[in-house]
């Protein structure tokens, strides 16, 4: 199949219909640059994240594609052209997401990392600003990205051999990525390019959570200068 290197595709599985059609009206507003077409590829029914991104890339030919969850909704109107001039500029940057960190503590949880990167707005049911270290000018480097929006510009497949639920499916392929010798990274964002709607989320107490942790330490926990104490 014949890579469209002139084509983005935006993923998502897609479980709420509401949630993904606000989805879909923020793409509505985005700018395109002349020559670059825009595909949509939704998956109903998937049995995790990692299989339904998987069908997308054995179905869809777009060079670029951008895997977001469905209550993502992007702001940034130039968003395809700040993401394709990055991509095109650094080759070896396979991976972008928002927000993330430069540094996976040792029992695997991103976030209570203390070198987080990037920023995003949520609504946990209140609006917040969420904003950690500010990406150098035009990316940072980082260890792993949030699920919340992964852009590739390569295609490898999403493992879902062992994340075959909704758990650590993004910070797997960032390894994936840095597996095979590619930059995961962070833009610098003036003002956030995303809006996530995920509402209330509570990991601390939830053991499906901590078994897909346990798997991604298992796979990963050995990687040389990747997860860190």
């Amino acid at each position: 199949m014949t890579e469209k290197e002139d084509t983005v595709c935006f993923v998502t599985c897609v479980n709420d219909e509401e949630q993904y059609q606000l989805c879909v009206k923020h793409l509505q507003f985005l700018s395109f640059p002349p020559g670059v077409h825009c595909e949509t590829y939704f998956n109903r029914g998937a049995s995790g994240l990692a299989s339904g991104y998987n069908q997308a890339i054995r179905e869809s030919r777009a060079k670029y594609k951008i895997y977001l969850h469905q209550d993502t909704y992007i702001m940034n109107t130039n968003f395809i052209s700040d993401l394709l001039a990055l991509f095109k500029s650094h080759p070896q940057l396979g991976l972008v997401g928002l927000i993330g960190a430069r540094a996976i503590p040792d029992h695997g949880v991103w976030w209570y990392s203390d070198q987080l990167m990037g920023k995003v707005i949520e609504n946990r049911h209140v609006y917040q600003y969420v904003k950690f270290n500010e990406a150098e000018a035009p990316f940072q480097s980082v260890a792993a990205v949030d699920g919340l929006l992964l852009a590739t510009q390569y295609d490898i497949p999403w493992r879902e051999d062992i994340f075959d639920g909704w758990h650590y499916y993004d910070l797997s392929q960032c390894f994936e990525f840095r597996r095979r010798g590619y930059s995961v990274g962070i833009p610098h964002q003036a003002e956030p390019w995303v809006l996530h709607n995920c509402g209330l989320m509570n990991t601390d107490d939830d053991p499906v959570y901590h078994h897909y942790r346990m798997k991604f330490l298992h796979e990963y926990g050995s990687d040389p200068g990747m997860l860190k104490p």
